[in-house]
């Protein structure tokens, strides 16, 4: 399996451009799961140091599926470019350990439950009394505060809270329960608005030089993204409304968007049918009726058809379309291999491919970085460079049990 170069004509040349716009900045992840490491792996994207605090058993991620010689690339793909340290914040001379951490570092993300940080000793105001001006951002289920922030929650548990998963059904026909699962949006998006955050806050900082503590709940995030169905909800009359839906060609789906009165214009032509314009308007009172008709003869013209002819046909007359992919397959596609998005990776257990940040800068460095922490790989090089430590005082606590590091496996003869 080889990895494309990631240059090429449209993009900046890396080898012209300056470090990560992030570089400098020094981040402690207490996360585990997705919506934590997923924040600090996005500034790790934009450069900043991410050292990755992680318990004697390490994130739960660590084994999730799928996995290969006790490895899983789930875990690769949302720690790329880390460092992780293994603490067990339950001996005694631990958290003081961490707070000395906390002195060198500008940002500190947790997603614990609720208090349960600062319980150990290691709450925003503990850090505060320690670096005057960090960034703590906090990512919880439901917020800092409230009946409900002490609520255990996962992704499918907030999307069903906070109305995503009746949403999605209101979108489907002949649908009357919640789709099984799906994409855990909750967490990705959680973690999007926490980096958000902390560069705000960051910016702030360099103005002000005061730090801040900062609460993104994934429910606020889930209710956030569902703009037209809550505005829905509270219209006085009916609200037509439009249905996305894949259409069938002879081997697969595609999906079209004639949403403008141009898009409208450049599908009919076309598909070869410019009567439509009058037999089903889109610009009158029977709107959401012609639309349901359009898309039905979209899909009578597309049954002699492959889903990839009726995206290129479609396209070269300017509408919006596309067929359904896989996610490999879009992952391999020629406009992402064309923008470097795909980026191989080895975690020890064998080569995979993943896609490179989404996080795009004109003159300085951004990029995922394609290596992923053991547990506890950096104990000994973060102490020595951060705190300049002494190999016998790291020694010293991990005979303590304060550090942990899993023993090498070794070979039976």
């Amino acid at each position: 399996m080889s990895s494309p170069s990631l240059s090429n004509p449209s993009l900046p040349n890396s080898s012209l451009l300056s470090a990560g716009a992030l570089d400098g900045i020094r981040v402690l992840d207490f996360t585990g799961v997705i919506a934590g490491p997923y924040c600090a792996r996005l500034m790790a994207d934009l450069g900043a140091e991410v050292i990755k605090i992680e318990p004697p058993n390490g994130d739960l991620l660590r084994v999730a599926s799928p996995r290969r010689k006790g490895r899983t690339p789930y875990f690769a793909q949302l720690n790329a470019g880390k460092d992780s340290i293994s603490i067990d914040l339950k001996e005694p001379g631990a958290v003081e350990l961490v707070l000395d951490l906390v002195e060198k570092a500008d940002v500190a993300i947790q997603n614990f439950r609720p208090g349960v940080l600062a319980d150990f000793g290691l709450g925003y105001e503990a850090m505060k009394a320690r670096k005057s001006d960090i960034v703590y951002c906090n990512l919880s289920g439901y917020g800092q505060e409230g009946p409900a922030r002490n609520y255990s929650a996962y992704a499918p548990i907030v999307h069903a809270s906070a109305g995503l998963d009746l949403t999605m059904v209101s979108h489907q026909d002949d649908q009357e329960t919640p789709l099984n699962g799906s994409v855990p949006f909750a967490d990705y998006l959680t973690g999007v608005h926490g980096t958000t955050a902390i560069m705000a806050a960051l910016f702030r900082r360099e103005r002000t030089g005061l730090g801040d503590e900062i609460d993104i709940a994934m429910a606020d995030v889930i209710i956030n993204i569902q703009a037209f169905e809550l505005q829905e909800t509270q219209h006085p009359l009916p609200v037509d409304r439009i249905l996305y839906r894949p259409l069938k060609a002879k081997d697969g789906l595609f999906v079209v968007t004639p949403l403008s009165g141009k898009n409208f214009r450049d599908l009919i032509n076309a598909v070869g049918h410019p009567e439509w314009a009058e037999e089903m308007p889109l610009d009158g009172p029977d709107f959401a009726l012609n639309w349901r008709k359009l898309l039905d003869s979209v899909e009578v013209w597309a049954t002699d058809r492959t889903a990839e002819e009726c995206e290129q046909i479609i396209s070269a007359g300017g509408c919006p379309v596309a067929r359904h992919r896989s996610v490999l397959d879009a992952l391999q596609s020629e406009q992402s291999l064309y923008r470097g998005n795909r980026v191989e990776m080895d975690d020890g257990g064998g080569k995979f491919y993943v896609p490179n940040t989404p996080l795009r800068m004109r003159n300085s460095e951004a990029s995922l970085k394609p290596t992923t922490p053991t547990l506890g790989q950096g104990n000994e090089s973060i102490l020595k460079n951060w705190l300049d430590m002494s190999a016998d005082e790291i020694s010293k606590l991990t005979e303590k049990g304060i550090l942990f590091k899993p023993k090498k496996r070794t070979k039976k003869a």
